[in-house]
């Protein structure tokens, strides 16, 4: 198919009339009587041949126009446009299958135009520039493995979860994900913070941290729509009553609200109000390291101490508690991250200490026989400490943390990172961690519908491979999309500025 081939050559009021008369001949699928139950899903391939061929304008009215349509002759009551909380689901299920089409035809466009010669190739990086993306190029592909560690840990019950770090330590996914979160923050605003640049840094963490919020949203939305359509779908109603997902049920306008004021964030969809709260703490922290480091850590340490003895937390609403991730707490370790950003933006490596590796060896080991129960009971009952150890994931507990820092600091002295930039899986998890958000994004919802089938199907290690592995070669292709994309934007950005 040619993508955008009436968006080049048409005028608007014809892409516009086209579309319009392709979301007309859905209707006529109604009449089938395999197709009546559809409704709104009837115009999905109306939505596909407008986001392929007329571009994403016409796609989003045409996602529009069919959700008015079914509204208005086929929900009950009909000729009224009024629905109940139990529509709700299904036309956010909709609404985001016509977002990942339309997200896809425009990514699967800027790679066709970009292989086919249409923009500028993007002029070679300076010497310079190539040493600093050689210098930290093992950031992404850390964050690219920490995204895939997400992703198989959100789906429980398959057999790789047994091999992610967090059934090997103390730690897990979350510390990496918020340390690896201020590093790049760091590398990102820090020296334009030191250089006088401070209203412009923060509007740019503003904005991001607004941009945080609308994922969030959406994918909150499209948590309840996946798991409500497994519910109705393979009669399985405690779908809909974990994680926080029964105060949908119970009150859905209630819900709506909560988690627009992110009051009410649901299990496995809750660490980016965490990152969003603490964004916005970043200038605070980029001012204070300014004046010196260590007062900086010092701050964040004695914050962190007094959230733990006096329990402070952001509250929840509607329903009692605060939030599943501190941010008082985990503040701690953007911090450390933000420390860490600096000091590799000013010379390139944490200092190597024999004693630091030393510690750091024993922790990672004596958190490995914890969890593993002395390698499964090979070398005494570990197990049974692991009670007493200060493991509580909500408030950061000490013991995750001085695990996750050990298991940091050896791995960056050790040089794995060098030596994995020489194996095929470098490049793959890079281009993951350079699209961070995005494929978040998408890894949340895969390992929704993944928890769904998990729970509907009766699985396999076949069954699990084929879920797991499929959901991360999905995330690869969503990246070199957005890959192609990006390149597309520089290379348009680059003509503009020579032709200035």
């Amino acid at each position: 198919m040619t993508f955008g081939l009436a968006e080049r050559h048409w005028s608007q009021s014809a892409r516009y009339l086209t579309v319009t008369l392709l979301v007309a001949a859905n209707v006529g699928l109604r009449a089938l009587p395999p197709l009546q139950e559809l409704s709104v899903f009837l115009f999905v391939p109306a939505i596909f041949l407008g986001a392929s061929l007329l571009g994403r304008g016409p796609a989003i009215f045409a996602s529009a126009l069919a959700l008015l349509i079914a509204l208005f002759f086929w929900i009950e009551p009909v000729h009224s446009l009024h629905f109940t909380a139990r529509d709700i689901p299904p036309f956010a299920l909709y609404l985001l299958i016509c977002l990942a089409i339309i997200a896809s035809c425009e990514w699967a466009r800027a790679a066709l135009q970009g292989r086919t010669g249409q923009v500028e190739t993007t002029p070679a990086i300076t010497e310079g520039a190539a040493g600093k993306a050689r210098r930290f190029a093992g950031l992404d592909f850390w964050r690219g493995f920490v995204l895939c560690t997400i992703f198989v840990t959100h789906v429980p019950g398959n057999i790789f979860e047994n091999y992610t770090f967090r059934s090997l330590g103390f730690s897990d996914s979350a510390e990496a994900f918020v340390c690896l979160s201020g590093i790049s923050l760091a590398l990102a605003y820090g020296r334009r913070f030191a250089a006088g640049e401070r209203f412009r840094v923060c509007i740019a963490l503003v904005r991001r941290a607004l941009k945080l919020y609308g994922v969030h949203i959406a994918l909150s939305f499209a948590a309840l729509a996946i798991f409500s359509a497994g519910a109705v779908h393979w009669n399985l109603p405690w779908l809909e009553d974990e994680h926080g997902r029964d105060l949908f049920v119970a009150h859905a306008r209630l819900c709506i609200e909560a988690i627009l004021g992110l009051g009410h964030q649901l299990g496995y969809f809750n660490i980016l109000p965490l990152y969003l709260a603490l964004i916005l703490w970043v200038p605070l922290f980029l001012w204070l390291a300014g004046i010196d480091r260590s007062l900086m850590l010092g701050l964040s340490t004695l914050l962190y101490v007094a959230a733990r003895l006096f329990d402070w937390n952001l509250p929840s609403w509607p329903l009692p508690g605060g939030w599943f991730f501190n941010p008082f707490t985990w503040q701690l370790v953007m911090a450390i991250g933000i420390v860490v950003g600096l000091h590799l933006r000013e010379h390139g490596r944490l200092p190597l200490s024999r004693v630091l590796t030393v510690i750091s060896t024993i922790m990672v080991l004596f958190a490995l026989l914890v969890v593993t129960n002395g390698l499964g009971g090979l070398l005494g009952p570990w197990g049974e400490l692991r009670q007493s150890l200060d493991l509580d994931k909500t408030n950061t507990g000490t013991m995750r943390l001085l695990h996750f820092l050990a298991l940091g600091y050896l791995v960056h002295v050790s040089g794995i990172t060098a030596w994995l930039q020489r194996t095929p899986v470098f490049s793959p998890l890079a281009m993951l961690g350079r699209h961070s958000l995005m494929i978040f994004a998408l890894l949340s919802i895969l390992a929704a519908i993944g928890q769904v089938l998990m729970a509907a199907e009766p699985h396999s290690a076949g069954f699990d491979i084929a879920l797991i592995g499929g959901g991360i070669l999905v995330l690869y292709f969503a990246a070199r999309l957005c890959e192609a994309a990006t390149a597309r934007r520089k290379a348009a950005g680059n003509k503009a500025v020579a032709q200035a």
